[in-house]
């Protein structure tokens, strides 16, 4: 249901939806107002969202583990749109490129993002998150301010619907280089994927397409099951 009165202070000027989750079981459609990119933001028309398991915890448990909802908090990070504002800097994408977005931002100043390991950064910020006070908005909105550095041009014929799997497909992906950086060796190799929600069924259809040899998925569940069968999987196993 759209809320009016969520627009703060009274302030004038326009506005557009957002989805928030306001504590555990409380999500609603409010309205918010428009973003104003900084000179190094762009401002990105949202089109699609993936639905990852930690919205749907803020949204039925009110927590992520030690990350508890303290105030209103716009879900999702795995975004895709469209730039309907470039950088006023210049960097990043132009108006109309469609681009997939990186939800993590890091401060760029600590031992960790000076040394090169910024996902180690301890004031890293996260669509979506409420990991800090005041919480990082994320994604489910209609349109979105975001550093132009964190925005991935999506190749020409790539259909944004399914680019919305990028975010979740790059979690995979690091997965299966690491696996491979620390000599396990995926062509012709036998492989068991164990667990077949989104993330797993996305590690099976890269090992396969590594080169695996014999590829076993297990889950709780038929459903899944079935989908990583559909994949390519040699065996699935409940």
């Amino acid at each position: 249901m759209q809320s009016p009165e969520t627009i703060m202070n009274g302030a004038s000027g326009s506005v557009v939806r957002a989805l928030r989750v306001h504590g555990r079981g409380v999500l609603r459609q409010d309205t918010v107002l428009s973003p104003k990119p900084t000179e190094s933001q762009a401002l990105v028309r949202v089109r699609y969202g993936g639905i990852c398991g930690s919205d749907i915890h803020y949204w039925r448990d009110g927590a992520v583990g030690a990350s508890v909802v303290k105030g209103p908090m716009v879900l999702g990070h795995e975004i895709v749109g469209t730039i309907a504002a470039a950088a006023a800097d210049g960097s990043g994408p132009e108006k109309g490129a469609n681009v997939a977005v990186h939800p993590a931002v890091s401060c760029g100043a600590c031992r960790y993002c000076q040394g090169g390991r910024p996902n180690l950064c301890p004031e890293c910020r996260y669509l979506g998150s409420a990991a800090h006070w005041p919480h990082t908005d994320g994604g489910f909105t209609d349109e979105l301010a975001l550093p132009a550095a964190r925005l991935v041009r999506i190749p020409a014929g790539v259909e944004l619907r399914r680019a919305a799997l990028v975010e979740p497909t790059a979690v995979a992906w690091h997965a299966v280089n690491r696996s491979e950086a620390v000599g396990a060796t995926l062509f012709d190799a036998s492989v068991l994927v164990v667990g077949a929600g989104p993330i797993g069924l996305l590690t099976t259809a890269l090992v396969i397409d590594r080169g695996a040899r014999h590829v076993v998925v297990t889950d709780l569940h038929d459903g899944p099951l079935s989908v990583a069968t559909g994949l390519g999987a040699h065996r699935v196993l409940t």
